[in-house]
């Protein structure tokens, strides 16, 4: 009831947005001021809105926006706009209070090691055309590079599949390109900006807190000029994956930790921040009827600018684009536009790899389950990454399969067959597409096994793994003659066993043996499954062959969340249990 309100002001002057907003009263608020602004006759009226920086961030501006939008289109229908927004998420000075309090507590103490070593050295002044300019907002200007949709498709759609990457790892790239070779140095270093709303704290939800939650790190960029991009996309994403929480603990240590925690992190003279798509529902019922774009000055002019450069990029109409901020008391236009077109060009390149046939790749983090390298990465998925979903290792129970198996001279030791005749199948044809439909959502199903040049034996899931199937015609057999032709397919079945190292470990064979009856033989390696999870499949398979749908299917936990689990488990604590639940035991119960 206390809080200052809002008042809209109205212009219909000349179209500028400098003369209505002043400095904020930072003591006295509000941090929020409106103007519309009349544009005469046939125009759309054009609505400012100003906020101290110090309250509000991008994700925030899309929550104000959204809000806005929202309690129009509520008043507009008669009712009050309060009625139409959606719950609160936490309020902004529960995070606070968590994150100073999770910071004096050493919350972010396994980070110090990090920072140490990610970005050492000092970071020498970038090239400049007058070194000893003022660097302030009343001498930036700025310089925009836009991208077409199809290569803006290529790096935000593509590459994310076949590289599995995110925008920042597709976007520093080539950054990290055309930086290094302006400068000619082997690395830059960039201050990266991220949203800050990490899932820190259990009990706090700030997706839609408005508040100002931006983090800001340092990233060492070496990209050399001679290294191909599949090459530059696996070594930057890697990179920015093993940022901890995205960058939030460098900040928290240096300005809420305690004395002697603050990283020793070179300063970087350059920054970047890439907002995604700052777009707004535009239909015939909403408030907006335009794109958003930022007001012609948001600093006071007198203030320094943080980094000599500033590149911010958004995607806008399914496009993206940058704009290069800077001072014209140290660059000169044409400087700051041929760096802007480089870093273009690269992307542009960037853009042509992630069409080119083949061009795929993945890295240790996408198997965060499994020790591996990049060079033992590369060796598992071969000539086509993309087809590779997962890489886990194996259970105890499967590992002890594979070492008790490879021992043995018959390695078909773990070989399992199940058959069984099914009526009301008219049609075998559409039970294999069942059976495929229920391998194809369940990814144990479409593993292979690889335990050469591994640190451990692990499970290889493809993404997808067609299940080999025979069909058979034995409709003109006697009984006798397809008990006998039963026993042969088995004998012949069983030897020619599983590879374990080609996806699928399965196979099936299906046998007319009448006009609705099908003669079933089901083979698989016992590390897919054991006794519990093949009935579960071929409950699956019997209801999508009687017409279940993904919705009315059960929802089956993935296999790797059992791994997982058991990654977690500590192995000393479960052998000092079982010592202790074992103990005095010194041979087997007999039966």
């Amino acid at each position: 009831d206390h809080a200052p309100r809002v008042r809209l002001a109205r212009h219909s002057g000349p179209e500028t947005d400098t003369p209505h907003f002043g400095p904020f009263d930072l003591t006295r608020g509000p941090l929020l001021r409106a103007v519309l602004h009349d544009c005469g006759a046939g125009r759309a009226p054009v609505l400012h809105l100003a906020v101290h920086h110090l309250v509000v961030d991008g994700v925030s501006w899309r929550v104000l926006l959204d809000d806005l939008d929202r309690a129009y289109r509520a008043r507009r229908a008669g009712r009050a706009g309060a009625t139409a927004l959606p719950a609160k998420s936490s309020p902004l000075r529960q995070w606070a209070r968590r994150l100073n309090a999770h910071a004096a507590d050493g919350g972010f103490d396994d980070e110090r090691g990090y920072w140490a070593e990610a970005v050492p050295g000092i970071e020498p002044a970038l090239p400049a055309d007058l070194p000893e300019g003022a660097d302030t907002y009343g001498a930036q200007r700025s310089v925009t590079v836009h991208l077409s949709a199809e290569d803006t498709s290529a790096l935000l759609r593509t590459l994310p599949d076949t590289y599995r990457t995110q925008a920042n790892d597709v976007l520093l790239s080539a950054l990290g390109r055309a930086l290094c070779a302006w400068t000619g140095r082997d690395r830059v270093v960039v201050d990266v900006e991220g949203h800050g709303r990490e899932e820190l704290f259990p009990e706090l939800d700030v997706s839609r807190t408005v508040g100002w939650f931006t983090t800001r790190h340092p990233v060492a960029l070496a990209v050399p000029q001679d290294a191909d991009w599949d090459t530059v996309l696996k070594r930057v994403k890697e990179q920015l994956r093993a940022v901890p929480r995205h960058g939030l603990g460098h900040d928290a240590l240096r300005y809420l930790a305690g004395p002697g925690s603050a990283p020793r992190t070179p300063d970087a003279q350059i920054s970047f921040n890439y907002l995604g798509r700052m777009g707004l529902s535009q239909d015939t019922d909403g408030l907006y009827r335009g794109t958003v774009r930022p007001l012609e000055l948001d600093a006071d002019p007198a203030a320094g600018r943080p980094h000599p450069l500033e590149v911010v990029g958004r995607l806008v109409d399914d496009a993206l684009e940058f704009t290069w901020f800077y001072s014209d008391r140290r660059y000169r236009q044409d400087t700051v536009g041929a760096l802007a077109g480089r870093f273009a060009d690269a992307l542009a390149d960037l853009a042509r790899h992630a069409t080119r046939p083949g061009a795929a790749g993945r890295t240790p983090s996408d198997f965060p389950l499994a020790p591996l390298d990049q060079a033992a990465v590369d060796r598992i998925t071969g000539a086509d990454p993309a087809a590779v979903a997962d890489v886990l290792p194996l259970t105890p129970t499967q590992a002890g399969m594979l070492f008790h198996g490879l021992s043995q001279d018959d390695r078909g030791v773990y070989f399992q067959q199940l058959t069984f005749v099914l009526d009301g199948v008219p049609d075998p044809a559409a039970l294999a597409a069942a059976w495929q439909y229920v391998t194809d959502r369940t990814e144990v199903l479409r593993g292979r096994i690889v335990w050469q040049d591994v640190p451990e034996p692990l499970l290889v899931v493809q993404r997808h793994a067609a299940l080999p199937v025979t069909h058979l015609d034995w409709r003109d057999l006697s009984p006798e003659e397809a008990r006998a032709r039963l026993d042969d397919v088995l004998a012949r079945d069983r030897a020619e066993g599983v590879d374990l190292g080609r996806a699928p470990l399965q196979r099936l064979l299906l046998a007319r043996i009448s006009g609705t009856e099908v003669r079933v033989v089901w083979s698989f390696h016992h590390l897919l499954l054991d006794g519990w999870s093949l009935f579960q499949v071929l409950t699956d398979v019997f209801a999508r062959h009687a017409g279940a749908g993904p919705d009315t299917l059960p929802h089956r936990p993935p296999h790797r969340d059992y791994v997982a689990w058991l990654r977690r488990r500590d192995p000393a604590a479960a052998e000092q249990h079982w010592r202790r639940r074992l103990s005095g035991l010194a041979e087997a119960t007999p039966l």
